[in-house]
């Protein structure tokens, strides 16, 4: 059975879909299966500083000029998981956009501490723990594992 050309026509192109499409509808995929079992705000705030990490990665591979995409979440119940994929690059610029993601990703938090002191719209420990996990978990994860590597190598 051939199909009518009207109807192959309406089905969209990977190439029409612009990349930050995936980068969008992954995060608020991720923001309603959390917030759906959590019921919290403060899903929100760790989703913000989640995106400025993955973000730090991406926008310090372009100012490093190497190719990297736009992040994607994986939408994984009671955990945040975003992936960056940047193309080849040296020993330098390894470690600067390992340790970049982690940076964005505290400052961000940090800005958000100072805005609570503002506007108190949440407690201020929960707030400081994902400030320090923010630092501690990338210093022993796979960021703080790129870094260690990069620098060893160079």
């Amino acid at each position: 059975m051939k199909i009518p050309k009207f109807i192959t026509n309406l089905k969209p192109k990977a190439k029409d879909i612009p990349d930050y499409f995936y980068t969008l509808a992954s995060l608020i995929a991720l923001a309603a299966i959390n917030y759906a079992i959590i019921h919290n705000s403060f899903v929100f705030i760790a989703i913000i500083v989640l995106l400025a990490h993955e973000l730090g990665h991406y926008l310090t591979a372009k100012m490093k000029n190497v190719e990297a995409n736009l992040p994607i979440f994986i939408p994984i119940p009671f955990i945040a998981v975003g992936i960056t994929k940047v193309g080849k690059h040296d020993p330098d610029q390894a470690a600067a956009i390992a340790m970049a993601g982690p940076l964005y990703g505290f400052l961000t938090t940090i800005l958000i501490i100072l805005l609570n002191l503002i506007y108190q719209f949440t407690s201020n420990i929960p707030l400081i723990l994902l400030a320090i996990t923010e630092i501690v978990f990338n210093y022993f994860g796979l960021d703080g594992k790129k870094y260690k590597t990069a620098r060893r190598s160079m």
